[in-house]
């Protein structure tokens, strides 16, 4: 599956709508900084893959915060996606590179693929600048 629409992702009960979730949201929040931290910092090429993982969790616990501070939840990651295109206004390069990402993140996961360093090189400002417009649209 390639893509779903939010409206998909409401009727198929993906994408519910909860009780607002302040504490949840810091939590994930929390966690994203900390994997930030972690991940802050020059690797060796063969940690590559795994920095670059690690971008996607981050943008990924970012995306859970919005959800549970605005009263939703879901369960897969397209739904993510279309939440961002439906809340969050001009963001449409960076769901295109969010969504690319997380097929990295898929086939590092799922079947090893091996990331040389110039994608990392390549797209590490714009995963920075991704977590900063999700944080910042947190305040």
């Amino acid at each position: 599956m390639a893509e779903m629409s939010w409206k998909e992702c409401v009727d198929q009960n993906v994408i519910t709508e909860t009780q607002p979730d302040e504490e949840r949201s810091k939590q994930m929040l929390q966690m994203a900084n900390l994997r930030l931290e972690f991940w802050n910092k020059d690797v060796g090429d063969k940690f590559i893959a795994l920095k670059v993982e690690a971008y996607y969790d981050v943008i990924k616990e970012l995306l859970f915060a919005h959800l549970y501070k605005n009263g939703y939840n879901c369960t897969n990651h397209l739904c993510l996606i279309a939440y961002l295109k439906e809340k969050i206004p001009d963001f449409d390069f960076e769901i295109q590179k969010i969504d690319e990402l997380r097929k990295v993140r898929n086939e590092i996961n799922y079947r090893g693929l091996t990331i040389k360093k110039d994608y990392l090189e390549r797209n590490e400002l714009e995963f920075k600048n991704i977590i900063k417009r999700l944080k910042e649209e947190l305040k």
